[in-house]
């Protein structure tokens, strides 16, 4: 958890520094940021942004996870990726349920094949617990 408030704030004070304020967005207000089926480009644009947060917050706390492995903090560290991979994956559910096949596409060749590899490598790490 500390990790996580950590990573968070970190990345919005390097991206308030640059000229960039990117703070990962909750899933519940991903959701409610268009609720148009034919969102605005720039929304559109806000969502993936957000989306892609979630996914970078993701792979941190896989990493997290995987550096604290066969310690006593394994099993908080892994509950944390859980919870990261879960949100990045509804929050993307939930963008490609409102669009049309067209903006579906497009978001998917964007960050599809990104959120797919996070996906695929939490459950390859869940496979490995398996087998340990």
């Amino acid at each position: 958890m500390l990790r996580r408030f950590v990573i968070t704030h970190t990345q919005a004070l390097f991206a308030h520094a640059h000229g960039r304020a990117r703070v990962p967005l909750p899933a519940a207000r991903l959701l409610a940021m268009s609720s148009a089926p034919g969102a605005k480009a720039a929304d559109l644009d806000k969502e993936i942004e957000a989306i892609t947060d979630l996914a970078t917050t993701a792979k941190d706390e896989m990493d997290f996870a995987e550096e604290s492995r066969n310690s006593v903090y394994y099993n908080d560290d892994k509950m944390a990726a859980h919870d990261a991979v879960e949100e990045m994956s509804a929050a993307y559910n939930a963008l490609l349920m409102r669009l049309s096949d067209s903006d579906r596409s497009t978001i998917e060749t964007r960050i599809g094949m990104r959120i797919k590899e996070i996906q695929s490598a939490y459950e390859i790490m869940t496979l490995n617990d398996l087998e340990d």
